[in-house]
């Protein structure tokens, strides 16, 4: 029997929205998430036919790149967009021969088990918190609207239930700084009304 894990979380490599040189920083979540997600299995996944951010001048120039080409757009970026974007890219770089040796798979789910299967074999998932379209305008959650990616779970009892562990793409102050992405627990079932989970997987 295989002993359930309390808490866990994968090493990402963060990404800021909100670093110098991003073009539109304000609706940059998306690109950025999808950004350190190529990243993750470009360095730790073994899939270094898909471009990093090393195959870019900067991380800005990264998360520019997916957002002029990949579904960027100054009001957000779509489940829809994200899970299309992310499959375009990842298309483009895996010759056809490869691609059918490595199938790739992009589904989307809101469910914390699913979530929580996805980390325990090494895959981040990428998470959209969406207030305004799920019409669910009056409720308190972690964001209104924001991509961020999951890194990690964790089940510790602190009666508010199992919450993800996050990358959060960094935070914008009022004097024009900001501090980098860094991680956050965010309780999932107060959030889980407005959320969308985008996984990846490259057999």
């Amino acid at each position: 029997m295989i002993e359930e894990r309390s808490e866990y979380r994968l090493e990402v490599e963060p990404y800021t929205q909100w670093e110098p040189g991003v073009a539109s920083p304000g609706s940059a979540c998306g690109p950025a998430t999808m950004a350190a997600l190529i990243e993750y299995w470009h360095t730790r996944r073994g899939c270094g036919r898909i471009p990093g951010s090393g195959h870019f001048d900067s991380k800005a120039e990264h998360i520019n790149y997916i957002y002029s080409h990949h579904g960027g757009t100054p009001l957000g970026m779509s489940a829809r967009s994200f899970a299309k974007g992310l499959q375009a890219y990842i298309g483009a770089a895996l010759p056809r021969v490869e691609r059918r040796h490595r199938p790739v798979s992009v589904s989307v789910f809101n469910d914390m088990g699913r979530y929580r299967a996805e980390i325990d074999a090494g895959r981040p998932v990428a998470v959209k918190f969406d207030k305004w379209f799920s019409l669910r305008w009056r409720g308190r959650y972690a964001y209104d609207y924001h991509w961020v990616l999951g890194i990690g779970y964790d089940l510790t009892d602190t009666g508010a239930g199992p919450a993800l562990i996050v990358q959060d793409n960094g935070i914008r102050h009022k004097n024009g700084g900001f501090t980098p992405g860094r991680e956050r627990h965010i309780p999932y079932l107060p959030n889980q009304p407005i959320l969308t989970m985008v996984a990846l997987n490259i057999e």
